[in-house]
Formats: C-alpha cells, sequence, structure tokens
C-alpha cells in the first residue's frame, strides 16, 4: 500500500499453477518514492524451458519501467529482454499488461496480445483493453461464423518480443479499481461472476485476488490454465471527495430494459424493451455475449437490461 497526502493506492498479488508443467505467469508491483504504482501482469506463452524462468523477470522489468516511464515503455523494456531468440532459439515469449498509477491522477494502461485490464467503477466491470488475436481480428474486420471466430482466438497476433510503438495497446481508466488478468482468468471465468467477484470483494484486494485464480475452472478437457491477477485500487485518502463522486455516480445510473432483435454481422442491435422504442442500434456481439454469458450465436431474442449512460449509450449489459 502506498499513502501520500492525497491518495491511498492499495495493491494485491494472486497467482495459481495450472495443470500445465509448471507457472508460466507472473505479476508484479513496483512503488516508486513519490508513491506512483506500476504494475505488470505476464502471460508466457507455452512452457518452453526458459518460460517459467523468465516470467518473473519480465514482470519486474515491466512493472519498475512503467512506475518511471508509463506501462508503453514498461512493455517496450521488457519486449528488449525477449526480442532475440538466443543461441538455442527457444528464449521466451509472452503476451501482457502493464498500468503507471500515479496519485490523485487517473490511470494509464498499455497491453499486447490477450492478456486484459479491466475497470471497476463501483457500478460496473469494463473491458478497457482489446485482445490482440485472430479471433478479435476476424469479429471486427470480417463477417464470419461464431465457431470460427472462436477458434482463432487461441492465435495470438502480436507478443511481447514483437511489441512496437505501433503495436502496444494504449488506454486511460477513470475507474477507481483496476484488474489485470492473464487469460486464465478471463478464458475461464465467464463476464458476469467475473464482475460478481468483484463486487462481493471490491473493498478487500487481496481477497479478491485471491478469490480470481481460484474460481477460474478447467475447461471440458481438464485443463486449466496458470492465472494470474494484480489488483489495484486508488481513492482520494483523508477526505470523502472520491467516495462521494462515486456514490453520485450510482445514484444517477439509470439501468434499462433492453431486448436483442437480431445479430447483423459481429454486430447485436439492441432496442428498448418497449412498445414505444426508438430505431434500434448496434453494438459490438462479442461485448454483449462475454458480458452476459450467452454464445454469440443465441443473442437474437434475448432480454437484457442495461445502463443508460452519456448519450444515451448502453453498457453494463445484464441477463433479466
Amino acid at each position: 500500500m502506498t499513502d501520500t497526502a492525497s491518495q491511498t493506492i492499495t495493491t494485491a498479488v494472486a497467482t495459481r499453477e495450472g495443470t500445465a508443467l509448471d507457472n508460466a505467469d507472473s505479476g508484479r508491483v513496483y512503488v516508486l518514492a513519490d508513491g506512483t504504482v506500476g504494475a505488470a501482469v505476464i502471460d508466457g506463452i507455452g512452457h518452453g524451458p526458459h518460460t517459467s524462468r523468465t516470467a518473473p523477470l519480465l514482470a519486474e522489468t515491466a512493472a519498475r519501467l512503467s512506475a518511471r516511464r508509463g506501462p508503453l515503455a514498461g512493455l517496450l523494456g521488457a519486449a528488449e529482454l525477449v526480442a532475440d531468440p538466443g543461441v538455442d532459439g527457444e528464449e521466451a515469449d509472452a503476451v501482457a499488461v502493464a498500468v503507471m498509477v500515479r496519485p490523485g491522477r487517473p490511470a494509464r494502461g498499455a497491453y499486447v496480445g490477450d492478456a486484459r485490464i479491466y475497470g471497476w467503477n463501483g457500478t460496473q466491470l469494463t473491458l478497457y483493453s482489446t485482445d490482440q488475436t485472430m479471433g478479435q481480428w476476424a469479429r471486427i474486420h470480417d463477417d464470419v461464423p461464431i465457431e470460427v471466430a472462436a477458434h482463432h482466438d487461441a492465435w495470438v497476433r502480436v507478443s511481447l518480443s514483437q511489441a512496437t510503438v505501433a503495436t502496444v495497446g494504449e488506454v486511460g481508466i477513470d475507474d477507481h479499481l483496476i484488474l489485470l488478468t492473464s487469460d486464465g482468468i478471463h478464458d475461464q471465468i465467464e463476464h458476469t461472476a467475473l464482475e460478481a467477484l468483484v463486487r462481493e470483494h471490491a473493498a478487500d484486494p487481496q481477497a479478491l485476488a485471491d478469490a480470481l485464480v481460484a474460481a477460474a475452472e478447467p475447461n471440458g478437457d481438464g485443463y486449466r490454465d496458470d492465472a494470474t491477477v494484480v489488483v489495484i485500487v486508488h481513492e482520494s485518502a483523508g477526505s470523502t471527495e472520491t467516495k462521494d463522486r462515486r456514490e453520485e455516480t450510482e445514484t444517477m445510473v439509470e439501468r434499462v430494459n433492453v431486448r436483442v432483435l437480431l445479430l447483423v454481422g459481429s454486430e447485436a442491435e439492441i432496442v428498448a424493451d418497449a412498445e414505444d422504442a426508438d430505431a434500434p442500434e448496434r453494438y459490438p456481439a462479442r461485448e454483449i455475449a462475454d458480458a452476459v454469458g450467452v454464445p454469440v450465436g443465441l443473442l437474437a431474442g434475448v432480454r437484457l437490461t442495461a445502463v443508460a449512460g452519456a448519450g444515451g449509450r448502453l453498457s453494463g449489459w445484464q441477463l433479466r
């Protein structure tokens, strides 16, 4: 925990080995003298001879550089450690996420591959990163069958060893609670269950981290991936400004009834569930499917609730 005159930042890390060899994940947090926090999660690709040994080094490098120079520099710095395949051609590679959290300021995040950054504002869990996989690329840029896109989710388009300024994604995060996850968390816990765990344990970051790695279930073949999460909570200390603002936001949230009319390519047409409903609007079908735990192909006709935000845009999808 870091504590300054303006803000307290609390962090927690948890990791759990999967069923394949040893743990190729790693999570690290580093704190500067002024209270700035850098954090990173590394998800090693495969279980090669160097992966499990190198992952903690990559996470430590990314966390330290993120705190000092920002998350883009953090990931690019870590990338230099594995940019060369080594004399045996089997140097480690990974996907990764990193954040920089400075007291009193919005957080900054960066990602490469399919590790993820989530934010929790006290009401809903928002995914800030975009998976850099062939499956996600197909959903965005092509009209392909759902099962084909899902099959290609395992193909990472960009890894840490290939990271450049142009291929690392960057985001700003206003939420007071941040999650950094390896895919052993978000691929093996439905979004609704993930959000429920955050809601239950948001006041205790370490309990939340432990609950998330414990909740990841094996797939149908009995395989369970390594699971790693970093939790960061940052809010004003010594005043009620942040708490009051969050409570005011929650009071103003309007949850409305909606339904999915039909699917158009990778988008879902959403309309208010009322006789006088306005024209439908389109939203990414995968975003809704992940949030409510319903396969994309079965979304048509599903009745939901959603939070109406600024400009009437909907988010925070939940089944009715």
